[in-house]
């Protein structure tokens, strides 16, 4: 049995999202069930034109032809945009949203096509003529742009020991389980989209500066189709939809096939040493090379090249880092950042050399990194650590014993640690985060954000901060986007507020409406001094309460809702996490088994428990399909949690401020979570690997021959021979 053959090929839907398994099971809609059998009358359908070649110019698209094609609408280069802007990329390399006489890697677009059936556009797609002048460019061509040098503390001048390890972390395509589709519906010069995915605010604003209209005329709701399945094409799909729709005055719907769609991330490859002291049992240096493969357009490889360089030396504490960078460019599909790229690519090999220190120093793993933590810009590090102590009881490798019969052999496991701590470096533009909170006749709360995007468990957690002020239920709050007509700038560059940021938002509000309801108490019940208690204005001294369904309809909806516009923020709070995950080999077919994933997380003060669960899985299921997936550039499957570890478990920190209701906490929630989760999972899971079978990983996805052993070749040695 090969790995392909293997559970773990199975595609990923999340253990808890009841949408997704209904989509797997074929109880619910896709998208593209709407774009055949459930797609209204009257609506255009549209392709893209893509680049044949790896590199090319033209001067000219020759759409003569398709004007003899019955049902033939329109074709769009260009030249017909309003703005041909970039794929937020604000460099002047960035990838255009429609080429213009140049392309620099094959499936490129390159104008776009409309027609009134399937039937037409295939014919028009196939009509449209460019007159393409192919660059001698190589498969291989690497083309250096950016290099970049991160470096701290001193050298010494001593030698001391020191290992190394190469590695390499090839792009990694992932496969969702349906490709992006959608359809816009055009009415009065208005766009409101039907899409998978949901339409950020910052992608609207997008939107209308392309096609230099003003925000209002681009609406969306939350969209029941899809749950965030979207890839990297999800902007080219809304801009695609927006411009046929804006340009045809028509509503229209955009299909990519599986081939079109590609959204690999960044690879890396490169060198790292770590030295130390034997005698102090002392971390001392980590140096070496970073090498990052953006694709055929840079994009934000830059940023995401510091960070990693910046968080290569993990929680330790090195006294002297010397780390060179640099991005190159090939003629390939530009490469994105997933989630927790970076800090995952560079976690591995870190965890792998600390590992390697403490067992040529023999002593534990664990003592070894609480012995080389860092005091600063890791507060909780090391409660993370002691955390993971407790959990994992030391227990020793079973070798195989010769004298036994091999039925009776046990697996042999293995167990790893991984660790890191994301510390925001740098200040990003702050965007102002508005919230309202009103109470509604029946009782209940509503509160609007100004965002759209945050998911269930983001609204879960806004609900919790809201109830705590305002002591009442959870469940008494419902959250709703609420676009921003009034962005505030000339020039608003992003406005995807950070949840961190919309939960003190939150809490703001929530207080200036208990306030309000306190104010509105003390005249109803005509006492001098009432509290809220359990969802109700209570009057302590009298013994008299007030519920908030009554106090509704008891006084003006101004004395009853607030607004609130957090317009300035310290620096966010950084997230720790560890990892320790056990692992088995069975004696006989050598097959690999994850048994557990333990985690232990500095998530911040009020933050949705269901949701950080939801990420671990995530976290666990990513890196299983980044470690065993053998098919990397044709496909890359992703396995379920089903695939995975009998027992995955998360420990939040605790944290002293249990009742915020009086005071505000200094943040809500750590940035960061993604990133380290997805990095320790994996670290751990490597170290598990190496503990049971002895030997350091240069290379993600693991090797098969790493998981099934070729066998050494024999060599025979036979006597001369004479006749």
């Amino acid at each position: 049995m090969t790995i392909s053959d293997s559970a773990y090929v199975r595609r990923f839907f999340s253990l808890y999202s009841q949408e997704e398994k209904d989509k797997v099971r074929g109880h619910a809609f896709y998208p593209t069930d709407y774009l055949s059998a459930l797609l209204p009358t009257e609506v255009a359908y549209v392709g893209v034109v893509r680049s044949p070649y790896a590199g090319a110019k033209f001067t000219k698209i020759d759409d003569s032809k398709i004007k003899d094609i019955p049902q033939m609408l329109r074709v769009i280069t260009a030249r017909d945009i309003p703005r041909n802007a970039s794929f937020g990329s604000r460099a002047a390399l960035g990838q255009l949203i429609l080429a213009e006489n140049q392309v620099r890697y094959r499936g490129e677009p390159v104008a776009l096509v409309v027609a009134a059936s399937p039937e037409a556009l295939q014919k028009g797609l196939k009509a449209v003529e460019i007159d393409w002048e192919p660059d001698a460019v190589s498969k291989n061509k690497r083309e250096q742009t950016q290099t970049f040098h991160h470096k701290s503390g001193k050298a010494g001048s001593e030698k001391f020991a020191s290992i190394s390890l190469k590695f390499q972390f090839p792009s990694l395509q992932t496969r969702y389980l349906e490709s992006e589709s959608g359809w816009v519906e055009y009415h009065d010069e208005k766009l409101t989209f039907h899409i998978g995915s949901l339409l950020s605010e910052s992608q609207r604003i997008w939107l209308a500066q392309v096609l230099d209209i003003e925000n209002s005329k681009i609406f969306a709701k939350e969209s029941p189709l899809g749950g965030q399945f979207g890839g990297r094409q999800q902007r080219e799909l809304i801009v695609f939809l927006a411009l046929a729709a804006y340009l045809t005055k028509l509503s229209v719907c955009l299909h990519f096939s599986p081939t079109e769609q590609d959204i690999g991330s960044y690879g890396y490859q490169g060198e790292l040493s770590v030295s130390y002291d034997a005698r102090t049992k002392k971390l001392l240096e980590l140096k070496g090379k970073i090498s990052i493969d953006a694709g055929s357009y840079a994009g934000n490889a830059g940023l995401v090249l510091q960070k990693t360089m910046e968080h290569a030396s993990s929680l330790y504490d090195f006294k002297h880092i010397d780390l060179e960078g640099e991005v190159v460019l090939t003629s390939t599909h530009p490469r994105r950042s997933l989630k927790g790229e970076g800090l995952t690519a560079i976690t591995w090999v870190t965890e792998q050399l600390v590992e390697s220190a403490a067992k040529a120093l023999e002593i534990s793993p664990l003592e070894f990194r609480s012995a080389n933590l860092r005091s600063s810009g890791a507060e909780h590090s090391d409660l993370v650590l002691q955390e993971v102590e407790k959990l994992e009881k030391p227990f020793r490798l079973l070798p195989i014993d010769r004298n036994k019969p091999i039925w009776d052999e046990k697996e042999i496991v293995g167990k790893g640690f991984g660790f890191q701590v994301f510390q925001p470096l740098t200040l990003k533009e702050f965007d102002q985060s508005e919230v309202s909170i009103e109470l509604l006749h029946s009782g209940t709360f509503l509160i609007r954000t100004s965002n759209l995007t945050l998911d269930l468990h983001a609204k879960s957690a806004l609900c919790e901060v809201a109830a705590n002020v305002l002591h009442t239920h959870p469940k008494a709050f419902t959250v709703e986007g609420k676009m921003k007509e009034e962005v505030g700038k000339a020039a608003r560059r992003e406005t995807y507020p950070e949840f961190y940021y919309l939960a003190q938002a939150t809490w703001n509000a929530a207080n200036l409406l208990k306030k309000k309801l306190l104010a509105a108490g003390e005249k109803a019940l005509n006492a001098s001094e009432v509290i809220l208690k359990e969802g109700a204005v209570v009057d302590q001294g009298m013994n008299r309460k007030m519920g908030y369904r009554e106090l509704a309809f008891t006084h003006a909806d101004h004395d009853v809702q607030v607004s609130f516009t957090l317009t300035d923020v310290g620096q966010p709070h950084g997230c720790s996490a560890g990892a320790v995950s056990r692992v088995s080999f069975h004696p006989l077919t050598g097959e690999m088994r994850v048994e557990s994933v333990k985690v232990v997380l500095d998530a911040g003060p009020v933050f949705y428990q269901k949701g950080l669960e939801i990420q671990v899985e995530t976290a666990v299921s990513w890196a299983m399909a980044a470690l065993f997936s053998s098919e990397v550039s044709s496909e890359q499957p992703i396995p379920t949690p089903l695939d995975g570890p009998e027992e995955v478990t998360l420990f939040t920190l605790p944290y002293p401020i249990k009742d915020y209701s009086e005071e505000q906490p200094d943040f809500f929630g750590s940035r960061g979570i993604t990133d380290v989760l997805m990095s320790v999972v994996l670290a751990s899971l490597v170290n598990a690997i190496r503990d049971a079978r002895g030997l350091e990983l240069e290379e993600i996805p693991m090797p098969l021959e790493f998981m099934y052993p070729k066998k050494k070749h024999q060599t025979v040695h036979m006597l001369n021979f004479k006749r």
